[in-house]
């Protein structure tokens, strides 16, 4: 084996907040890139039409049902890789990182090919009608032949990031979107800047967003070769089924809780959809923003994985129980920080994406709902952070049930009694969204407390 610079005694003996900095603020970095190239690529298709805006979220559930379950092998890969890794198992970590390429490129031809052929039906079940089921249909399509990067990526991403080479996963993340965000207006517009585009429109959106995956994808392959202490090599592959069983033992219970959010997400877009365009459009807009500021603590919520599974590998547990104490407390300061500027900068960052201030709709309800977001911010880092701990102990089955009764027992149900027994209109899904993440997280935290006891 190669030698190479190994976090392993930083993460398990280091400073525990310079750790956790350490792991996160790459990740940080690199989900507000990436974030900020959302934005940017909303508000290059926003200026085509409110409708095209739409369709972009409209099937952003679909794809991300096929996702997930990439997801869930990632999160599988990167909790076992990092508790062999405390452990000094180094061997059982190449033959994990082999299992979980030839999974995630498996799974990821299987999901292009069916999510090309479904996006017809799959639009049109969810209720999309006329121009606005065309557009949708295509995006979701073309989107689809980008899914078989997407679930590669994530095997070369569960390796870097087991190892806490969160820099390496934000240099790579960083170039992609930017290329990005460079392509898209000249695959949208006929000009930019005086140079003459492809005038593809909303298509030429999606062209530009799989071009990107493939450049991510070429480029995890050079820095996992490069960098790596697990070392990658097919040549003495030997499939094993253990390993595949002890993979989709976590990766299961993981897709099953991202998978079924995705589905809920899906009627949950239907349900507002049937609101207006105008309302999911809001919606859209106050959970891009949302989520540009959230980055932080999302951050610290994903660097937990192989932090906290690091150190329960090292059989450190008391450490584990510190860990997860002093994120929370960061958390809540960078949710602090979040909410303020929700508040205070709600009209100018509303003013990115709404350029006709004489729709009054549009501007009324993503004005209520920048509110309420600024309250559930503080929700999703602490549901970030408890997800990250129970996924770093290989506990995928409790994060699946948190996730599932967010959305499918309380958010779901609650937008339905709020609909048709009250007046609040577009209200009722803002209340709902608050209550839901609420009491997830509160249920979150007792179950943390009485697992700690044991750990």
């Amino acid at each position: 084996m190669s030698i190479k610079k190994s976090n392993i005694n930083f993460i398990t003996q280091g400073d525990i907040t310079k750790v956790i900095f350490k792991l996160s603020i790459p990740l940080m970095i690199s989900n507000l890139i990436k974030t900020l190239y959302t934005i940017t690529d909303g508000v290059y298709v926003a200026q085509i039409s409110s409708e095209d805006y739409a369709a972009t979220s409209f099937i952003w559930p679909v794809l991300f049902l096929f996702i997930a379950v990439g997801l869930g092998v990632n999160v599988a890969a990167t909790s076992l890789m990092s508790q062999r890794l405390g452990g000094r198992k180094l061997s059982e970590c190449k033959d994990y990182a082999t299992h979980t390429l030839f999974i995630t490129a498996i799974l990821g031809v299987v999901f292009s090919i069916l999510g090309y052929f479904i996006s017809p039906h799959i639009v049109r079940w969810m209720g999309a009608k006329g121009t606005f089921a065309q557009k949708s249909e295509m995006f979701l399509a073309i989107n689809s032949l980008g899914l078989i990067f997407d679930i590669i990526f994530f095997g070369y991403q569960a390796i870097l990031n087991s190892q806490g080479r969160t820099k390496s996963m934000t240099l790579i993340s960083s170039i992609s979107s930017v290329a990005n965000v460079i392509l898209d207006p000249f695959f949208i517009f006929d000009s930019v800047l005086g140079m003459p585009g492809l005038g593809m429109g909303l298509k030429g959106a999606a062209i530009a967003t799989v071009i990107s995956k493939v450049l991510l994808v070429v480029l995890s392959i050079g820095i996992v070769k490069k960098e790596s202490e697990i070392e990658i090599d097919f040549k003495d592959f030997k499939f094993d089924m253990g390993i595949v069983k002890n993979i989709f033992s976590i990766a299961i219970p993981a897709s099953l809780g991202t998978s079924g959010e995705a589905i809920g997400f899906t009627f949950l877009n239907g349900f507002i959809q049937s609101y207006g365009t105008t309302t999911l459009a809001a919606f859209s807009m106050g959970n891009r923003l949302s989520d540009l500021f959230n980055q932080s603590s999302m951050g610290v919520g994903m660097a937990l994985t192989s932090i906290i599974g690091q150190n329960y590998g090292a059989n450190k547990k008391e450490r584990v129980k510190d860990i997860f104490k002093r994120a929370n407390i960061i958390i809540t300061f960078f949710s602090l920080f979040t909410a303020a500027c929700l508040i205070i900068f709600k009209d100018p960052l509303l003013s990115i994406f709404i350029k006709d201030k004489s729709d009054v709709s549009l501007w009324t309800q993503a004005s209520e709902y920048m509110y309420f977001t600024s309250v559930i911010t503080f929700f999703m880092g602490y549901f970030a952070a408890i997800t990250g701990f129970f996924q770093g102990i290989g506990q995928t089955r409790f994060t699946m049930f948190l996730a599932l009764a967010r959305l499918w027992i309380i958010r779901l149900p609650l937008i339905m009694i709020l609909k048709y027994t009250t007046n609040l209109g577009s209200t009722g899904i803002w209340i709902s969204m608050l209550v839901s993440n609420g009491l997830t997280v509160g249920y979150g935290f007792y179950k943390y407390h009485t697992k700690k006891q044991t750990l």
